[in-house]
């Protein structure tokens, strides 16, 4: 096989600092909600701006990796911060540059090209099989020596004498000098990696699609590690570049539109789109395997300026794509817009492909199949039980996408806190399913697992977005209500009905998004008539999360006029943002129609999100 090592270790160590990167912008670098997108798009797009730089400069490439891989091992001792945010844009710089640096000394694009596809297959791999919480997320000496494995296959094969690669008369021989073959991929690995991101590569996506169901990781794992064989020997699968090209934009359409009602709650991305995964993923990687054949000549500086200008496309589609929440506009577009740029691309007068030795992708595949199916299934946590006695032990936390204070990723420590106040029901918000910047894990999966509850879930923003509800206790009915637009990811109500203590009770788990001020009163006036609906059948009904308003407010006397009570008055003021360091205001809430008490009411000082936990028991009156 034609693979550049150097490019496959490469890779995996740059896309390891893009998930630090990416979530510290809008934990770090700004605050998401509160800063305004276009500053903190700004800021990322300097330093995509700044590898350019590079283009005229190839021999900088080594000290570039060098400047990668200390950034990489210096993360590993970071604690969130000013620190993780500095040295994840310092190594971001330095990945760029050094892809830049490497295309344009690359007389033949064939190796670099697999080896970006089979550097996306690994790290992919290695994700799904830490369950989506990366290394630089863990404490402990493992980890350690994961990523001292990791940097030593970078640091081997970025310094060992490379192998003069033959090629045909017209590309010359060689990886030096000017009249090099391939031009045209270098212009779409940015795209590319953005499709990864988003879907094509996104096993926590396919497991949202698959009730949190391990093997969808390891299908969509399995077909990207497939997908090299695709970009080696794209002519063996398909004989003609239109094939890969159509599939591709068929694919894109597939994840744009992919939305449906699944036991009851609509909006959610249904397991079909798993096919529309991997065949995306296969055509993308046949599409670069194309565009690596293209028989047009090329120079040093051109290839690195058509790599930085493709991950500069990355960075404008991939906050068009995620600023549309806070914009109000439709995002759909951007995966669609990036596969037709993609399929364009491989349009182009190619070279025969070479004979490969697929034998040893197939291998491969069948190997990270079975790893991530091992890891990714381990028990996160001994098994635990409620609270004893005869309440009714009722939690709510917005997980803040499992991010805390100063930037980390806490989802671990969060299940960690929900299972000390050991709730019947836990009422979840902000819960994220795999959003590429975030760091694409599904926060669901992994807080449920590690507290052994049922998870029901409703999408809000989009298909992986939203709110959530944790059980251990029977449930009878699910159901979900789009609330009126307000804030910028969206907003609905998780009704799911619960047996106990032999009766039905009604639980709306919500996190309302109003404009300032509530100036608009559509969400809690919403909110209101469904509680209505419900208690006028004689059923209790519990309505939680993060509300967005406090005691006082025009919207909390609406939810009350409706007839629910507050569990936490008798401890007011229960303040509970910001987490850190000292709270002001009371946004989270638990409210009850008439028939019930409430006791214990708890709230814990963590800076797991930049809520607190707050959990009561309800007792039933007499």
């Amino acid at each position: 096989m034609r693979v550049r090592p150097d490019v496959v270790a490469g890779v995996v160590v740059l896309l390891d600092v893009v998930r630090v990167f990416l979530p510290s912008l809008i934990t770090v670098v700004g605050d998401a909600g509160s800063t305004p997108a276009e500053l903190i798009g700004l800021y990322a797009l300097v330093w995509f701006l700044a590898a350019f730089a590079a283009a005229p400069f190839a021999r900088i490439g080594t000290g570039a990796a060098v400047a990668l891989l200390a950034s990489r091992a210096a993360l590993q001792f970071t604690d969130g911060g000013t620190a993780q945010a500095a040295l994840s844009s310092v190594g971001l710089l330095a990945g760029l540059c050094w892809l830049v640096a490497t295309a344009a000394k690359a007389r033949d694009a064939r190796p670099v090209a697999h080896g970006f596809v089979a550097g996306l297959a690994v790290s992919g791999v290695l994700h799904a099989a830490l369950g989506g919480i990366d290394l630089v997320w863990r404490d402990g000496a493992w980890p350690w020596l994961v990523l001292l494995a990791e940097l030593a296959a970078f640091a081997t094969t970025l310094f060992a004498k490379p192998l003069r690669i033959h090629v045909s008369e017209q590309g010359g021989r060689g990886f030096d000098g000017e009249g090099a073959r391939g031009g045209r991929v270098w212009w779409v690995l940015g795209p590319a990696l953005l499709l990864w991101g988003l879907y094509t590569g996104s096993t926590s996506h396919a497991q949202a699609s698959a009730h949190g169901a391990v093997w969808a990781a390891a299908v969509v794992a399995t077909g990207a590690v497939l997908s090299v064989a695709v970009a080696e020997r794209p002519a063996f699968w398909t004989r003609h570049p239109v094939v890969p090209a159509v599939v591709l934009v068929l694919s894109a359409f597939g994840f744009a539109l992919g939305r449906a009602t699944v036991d009851g709650v609509h909006g959610v991305s249904p397991a079909w789109t798993l096919v529309a995964q991997v065949a995306g993923q296969l055509a993308l990687a046949g599409c670069l395997g194309w565009a690596a054949r293209s028989s047009a000549p090329d120079r040093p500086t051109r290839r690195g300026l058509a790599t930085a200008t493709g991950f500069l496309v990355f960075v404008v589609l991939f906050f068009a794509y995620y600023s549309a929440y806070d914009l109000g506009v439709p995002n759909r577009w951007v995966p669609v817009a990036a596969a037709v740029a993609v399929a364009a691309i491989s349009f182009v007068r190619t070279d025969r492909p070479e004979e490969g030795r697929q034998w040893i992708v197939l291998a491969a595949a069948a190997v990270s199949a079975l790893l991530v199916s091992l890891t990714a299934s381990w028990p996160g946590a001994p098994s635990w039980t409620p609270a004893p006695g005869d309440g009714l032990r009722v939690a709510a936390y917005n997980l803040r996408m499992g991010f805390g204070m100063n930037g980390t990723m806490t989802a671990g420590k969060q299940a960690e806190a929900l299972r000390s106040l050991r709730p019947h029901v836990v009422l979840l918000s902000e819960v994220d399913r795999g959003w590429f910047l975030n760091g694409g894990r599904d926060q669901l999966r992994l807080v449920s697992d590690r507290l052994g509850l049922k998870p029901l879930w409703a999408p809000a923003g989009d298909e992986v977005w939203g709110d959530a509800l944790l059980t251990n206790l029977p449930v009878v009915s699910v159901r979900n209500h789009v609330l009126v637009p307000g804030g910028p990811t969206g907003a609905e109500a998780l009704e799911v009905g619960v047996r106990w203590r032999g009766r039905t009770v009604v639980f709306i788990a919500t996190h309302t998004q109003p404009p300032d001020g509530w100036t608009d009163l559509g969400q809690a006036a919403q909110l209101a008539q469904l509680a209505r609906s419900v208690a006028s059948r004689g059923v209790p009904v519990v309505l939680g999360g993060d509300l967005n308003m406090q005691p006082g407010d025009r919207a909390f006397q609406v939810l009350q006029g409706a007839g629910l009570n507050d569990a936490f008055a008798s401890v007011r003021p229960f303040r509970t943002y910001p987490a850190r360091p000292n709270p002001t205001d009371q946004l989270d809430h638990i409210l009850t129609t008439p028939g019930f008490g409430a006791r214990d009411a708890t709230k814990l000082a963590v800076p797991y999100s930049d809520h607190l936990p707050v959990a009561v028991t309800l007792t039933a009156n007499r």
